[in-house]
């Protein structure tokens, strides 16, 4: 079938993901020109060092240092992304996309990164409250009895209502009263993704929030990653899905090795 019938259908296309990938891949480390966003209209992130290789040290683990490049999993200086957009992460398995959303996040207490946002300066303990983030294997982020209790689990003040709404934009109503392990992979996610829309954090990190979707809830999904950069939040998107890319994402860029190696 040609494209428009795949898609008057709700299908998905099985054979574009190579190529896409692939054309980030032989633009990888061009010139990127992230550094003309202004400071106000940034999220501006220094010295994100990590390693999953342990150095030893008489005292304590220490945190991660430009020094280390030689072991480095992530090694980037600085990088600059645009507030209030969605930013898609691309890469092939294993160049680090993970964990560049985990040290954002501020999940791994030895990379030394930090956020700067209008003036201010979120290192590690303030990142884990800046951000919320969806993990690619949802069940370890899935913790109570009903998809009502885990959206208002993530809510600071918890308000019904409110999360009514959210799960009945993702198609979710339905199951407002069963228990979270008891749906598919697909219904979990969105009940993730449902959970981050609550927790109302500033900085909102997606690591294959489409895995699984059908055509439908992808649109779904890609219309909510662009309604919360439209209400003020910046929304990192780590995918292997064109269409996502395609339909939600404002900037995409490309991590090869653990570094920024193309950014549009």
């Amino acid at each position: 079938m040609d494209e428009s019938e795949i898609k008057k259908l709700k299908l998905r296309p099985v054979s574009v993901e190579e190529g896409f990938i692939e054309s980030f891949r032989e633009n990888a480390f061009s010139s990127t020109g992230d550094n003309e966003i202004p400071d106000e209209n940034a999220v501006i992130l220094k010295d994100f060092y990590f390693s999953y290789e342990r150095k030893p040290d008489l005292f304590r683990p220490r945190k991660y240092t430009a020094d280390d490049s030689g072991i480095l999993t992530l090694n980037i200086p600085e990088l600059r992304l645009p507030k209030n957009k969605v930013i898609g992460v691309v890469g092939n398995n294993g160049a680090g996309k993970s964990t560049f959303l985990r040290c954002v996040c501020g999940l791994e207490k030895y990379c030394p990164g930090k956020a700067l946002i209008d003036g201010k300066v979120y290192t590690h303990k303030k990142l884990l409250d800046l951000c919320y983030m969806v993990m690619q294997d949802v069940n370890h982020q899935l913790f109570t009895d009903s998809v009502r209790a885990e959206v208002l689990l993530s809510m600071k003040d918890k308000d019904e209502k409110r999360g009514e709404r959210i799960l009945a934009e993702l198609g979710l109503s339905e199951y407002i009263d069963k228990h979270p392990m008891a749906l598919s992979g697909g219904q979990k996610q969105r009940v993730a993704i449902a959970s981050a829309l609550a927790a109302g954090a500033t900085l909102l990190l997606f690591d294959e929030p489409t895995s699984g979707l059908d055509y439908a809830h992808m649109e779904v999904v890609g219309e909510l990653l662009k309604e919360l950069a439209a209400s003020g939040k910046t929304v990192l998107v780590s995918t292997h899905d064109p269409e996502l890319i395609e339909k939600a994402c404002d900037h995409v860029l490309c991590i090869n090795n653990g570094t920024v190696g193309y950014f549009r």
